[in-house]
């Protein structure tokens, strides 16, 4: 490949020549020196800029080609710049450093990069004393920040971590307990630029789990962290505190961060809090509020759910997130009914099951007492037991005892 473009610029000197003319300051390729440098490798993001770097001895006659795979990329010569026979590719994204080619920068300034950017460029700077043939390779890399998620699904409980729009494809690695690697799935969901995902079943475990994302090319690490804490416990009624603290040594204080606070049942997840270092707290729940000491210690961020009941039992996740970490802790919660509540409770059920029986014995006394006062008479004995167990005597009984 070096011989053939050694050739290339040898054609490119011929054939340049006789247009410019040797008056104008090109040099001839029989009466200046040829210099050939090892090639440099140039990282650049995607949908970003980058310079090519190429300098040169400073002199009369400058003359600049940038090439890749035989198209041209960009020419300067005769004191500025020549793109009739640019490659459109490159069109309206070129620039040398125009106030700077005197003193031997022959460097190019390429915008708003695209996949088809990448590969080896050739940089051609002459002067009349000299010529300099530099090779430049553009390796490009696309790292959007990953996401890290947790879910229940029928009954399990699942980690999944995605990119959205990377190159090349990354590495993604799982842990347990800092320690142990984990055979996980990964599947790409699109590509050139690609979309991948991975997935870990952790159903019933109560280890930690790390997932670690890389981009070789660009040196990029991104770290998603997950660990569940204790059964919160607290009564109906009574005020609990979610806790939720990010530990010094994960956060670069320099970059912003965003905490959200959710609650995940039944394979959904309910956003009730969130929080972003560049704007104001935000809450979408209003028995829900934050806690004070955000305020005064930066790295906490606990939640207070004012009046608990039964029915806000579960499991809450506190996500706290930057460009380069995520983490997911959660927190599940019990709240036990208050004892008043549970005497109250008791005594509806009892009542429930004692009222029929006491109804039908009332029914029952009801119907034995008719059923005497339809009598034609009634033994004395029977009145004065009636009477002493305060039981009410029939009409035509009581008129019977007045007259005795």
């Amino acid at each position: 490949m070096k011989v053939q473009s050694l050739l290339n610029l040898y054609l490119l000197t011929v054939l340049v020549q006789p247009l410019i003319g040797f008056d104008d300051g090109f040099p001839s390729p029989y009466f200046n020196r040829l210099f050939s440098q090892p090639m440099t490798t140039v990282v650049g993001r995607l949908y970003e800029d980058v310079i090519l770097p190429c300098s040169f001895e400073k002199g009369h006659g400058i003359v600049i080609h940038w090439q890749k795979e035989g198209k041209l990329v960009h020419s300067y010569y005769r004191e500025s710049d020549h793109l009739e026979q640019q490659e459109p590719d490159y069109a309206k994204r070129t620039s040398l450093f125009l106030n700077e080619i005197n003193n031997g920068n022959a460097s190019l300034e390429l915008r708003r990069l695209n996949l088809q950017d990448e590969g080896v460029y050739t940089c051609y700077a002459a002067t009349v004393a000299e010529t300099k043939h530099i090779e430049v390779e553009l390796k490009l890399g696309a790292f959007i920040t990953p996401v890290m998620e947790y879910q229940e699904q029928n009954g399990d409980d699942y980690l999944t971590c995605y990119l959205f729009g990377a190159h090349p494809l990354p590495t993604i690695t799982w842990t347990a307990n800092n320690a142990t690697s984990l055979e996980s799935n990964i599947e790409v969901l699109s590509h050139p630029l690609f979309s991948v995902k991975s997935q870990l079943n952790i159903t019933g475990s109560n280890s930690s789990y790390q997932c670690i994302i890389e981009n070789l090319v660009l040196n990029q690490r991104w770290i998603g962290k997950w660990k569940t804490e204790g059964t919160l416990l607290t009564t109906e009624g009574k005020k609990v505190l979610f806790p939720c603290k990010l530990k010094n040594e994960d956060f670069s204080p320099e970059k912003s961060i965003t905490v959200s606070w959710y609650r995940v049942e039944n394979s959904s997840s309910t956003i009730l809090a969130s929080f972003s270092s560049s704007s104001s707290r935000v809450v979408f729940d209003n028995r829900f509020t934050w806690t004070k000491d955000m305020t005064q210690e930066k790295y906490k961020f606990s939640l207070t759910l004012m009046s608990p009941t039964p029915s806000n039992n579960g499991k809450y996740l506190c996500n706290i997130s930057s460009v380069n970490y995520t983490e997911l802790t959660v927190q599940p919660l019990t709240v036990e009914p208050s004892q008043g509540n549970s005497f109250n409770n008791t005594c509806i059920i009892l009542w429930a099951i004692l009222a029929p029986g006491v109804v039908l014995g009332l029914v029952g006394a009801l119907i034995y007492w008719k059923k005497n006062c339809n009598s034609n008479s009634s033994p004395t004995g029977e009145q004065e037991e009636r009477e002493s167990m305060n039981l009410p005597i029939c009409e035509n009984q009581h008129h019977e005892a007045l007259k005795q």
